[in-house]
């Protein structure tokens, strides 16, 4: 199974239970934003850097985010439906993250000196690209304390659970 969080309706990020069970999950859908996604910070640069052997079908502006274990109280639970799901290492997306609000704030928020990693967006992006995994490959060597899971296709609505603690 996988998971997707079902946050409370207070939450910014909140998505009405009958929204989900009637469109399904898609990249567009509000919840996905309370995960990251390292390979969308700087496209262009993504995109420059990636391997020959990364698949056609990626694309960062069309994932939706899930978890291998829940992690919320409440959420949307659904089995593995498709091949079209990598795994990267969570800590080298938030360095990405990191690298890249330093960047573009390190002459604007002095608070942004505190993201510098001391190493160059391009850097973090191969590293990201390395970690890059399928979700057997993953499950097989659990290699990453946090998992950024990425689903490259929408989930349909009708494999659609909730699951709770």
């Amino acid at each position: 199974m996988l998971y997707h969080a079902f946050l409370p309706e207070k939450h910014q990020h909140y998505v009405p239970f009958k929204e989900i069970m009637e469109h399904g999950i898609k990249s567009t859908t509000h919840s996905n934003y309370v995960y990251g996604n390292g390979g969308s910070i700087d496209l262009e640069t993504t995109e420059k850097l990636k391997p020959i052997k990364a698949p056609d079908w990626i694309d960062f502006t069309k994932t939706v985010r899930a978890d291998i274990a829940n992690q919320f109280s409440k959420s949307f639970c659904f089995p593995v439906f498709t091949d079209k799901i990598l795994i990267f290492d969570g800590d080298i997306s938030l360095s990405v993250y990191d690298q890249a609000f330093y960047d573009e704030n390190k002459y604007t928020f002095e608070e942004a000196l505190d993201f510098d990693t001391g190493e160059t967006i391009e850097h973090w992006i191969k590293l990201y690209w390395d970690s890059m995994m399928t979700l057997e490959e993953y499950l097989i060597k659990r290699p990453y304390p946090k998992s950024e899971v990425l689903i490259f296709e929408p989930v349909p609505k009708d494999i659609i659970k909730i699951c709770e603690e």
